[in-house]
């Protein structure tokens, strides 16, 4: 377990529960951040700071959708970043009164790392606390631009190599990529629905006239966000038809190839057999010398390798 607390002028690592319960009693505004947090300080925050059971409960298990939830005058939220690859999204649950915000998450995430070193949070919890919670978010969103463009010039690679040539490792890149996609997408699309619901959200603690104005911010963001993914995802779905139509194009050429040579060599197989019976009319009369070789072998050969490409072309059977 990682944690730190930002509080007064000073960034303290590894703070004791004993300190937030005497922030909380004197009435001063702090951030604090547990990483991979256990369940017994997740009780003892709970009894602290006077969460709610529900809320807690959640904290303890992770895996939640994006939610608002307001439990009298402390408001839980969930919301999503990504880890320092950006891959995976991480899962952040925040506690938020007027005075306080508490953040959890299970993974490392780089969006609140950059945030503590801004040490911008805290200051806005004194004069402005709807802005605080706005800023963390919209922190926890700065890396899904790069996210979002990162899908879109893979897929642009993926499509000028099934353009050059099509095959099965460009299927499987391409499956990866809407999968990626839509799972993000998931991942987003409640949090999107969360910040429109106004009548929600001017109930939160601190709420100002400007409140409104800061989660319609946010809901532009994940709306953006989540119509660029949906957008990658339908360029996913035509570039796999692509691939398909130019796969079974690709096998038509060939299948036309070996017909045009089978169709060559079928005259001259039946020539073969005919000149091969083992009539006395043909083996003791005709078939003699180089110049029924040169006329029936080979001149014949030719002619109907010829003749056969001749009406091939004139039909355009090739």
């Amino acid at each position: 377990m990682r944690s730190w607390i930002d509080h007064g002028t000073d960034v303290l690592e590894e703070p004791s529960p004993s300190l937030v319960g005497q922030l909380v009693e004197a009435g001063q505004p702090f951030w604090l951040d547990i990483e991979n947090p256990t369940d017994e300080i997740i009780d003892r925050l709970a009894a602290r700071l006077g969460l709610h059971p529900l809320a807690v409960e959640d904290s303890k298990q992770f895996g939640q959708r994006g939610k608002l939830q307001i439990y009298g005058n402390v408001a839980m939220m969930v919301g999503f970043g990504l880890d320092q690859q950006m891959r995976e999204p991480v899962e952040v649950h925040c506690y938020y009164t007027a005075r306080f915000l508490m953040t959890l998450h299970r993974a490392p995430s780089p969006a609140l790392d950059a945030l503590r070193q801004e040490a911008c949070v805290r200051p806005l919890l004194e004069t402005d606390p709807i802005q605080a919670v706005h800023r963390l978010v919209s922190s926890l969103h700065d890396p899904f631009p790069a996210f979002v463009v990162g899908l879109d010039e893979r897929l642009d690679a993926v499509e000028q190599q099934v353009l050059r040539e099509a095959d099965d490792d460009d299927l499987t890149e391409i499956t990866a990529i809407r999968h990626q996609a839509a799972a993000m997408r998931q991942t987003l699309t409640p949090g999107r629905d969360l910040t429109s619901r106004m009548p929600l959200v001017l109930s939160l603690p601190g709420a100002t006239p400007d409140t409104q104005m800061y989660f319609e911010d946010l809901s532009d963001e994940l709306q953006r966000f989540v119509a660029d993914l949906t957008a990658i995802e339908e360029r996913c779905i035509t570039l796999l038809g692509l691939q398909a139509s130019l796969a079974g194009n690709h096998l038509a050429v060939v299948s036309r190839r070996l017909a045009t040579v089978a169709t060559i060599f079928l005259p001259i197989s039946f020539l073969t057999g005919f000149w091969g019976e083992n009539f006395n009319v043909l083996t003791g009369t005709i078939e003699k010398g180089w110049t029924a070789f040169l006329i029936l072998s080979v001149g014949l050969t030719v002619t109907c390798i010829l003749v056969t490409i001749f009406i091939l072309s004139r039909r355009r059977w090739t």
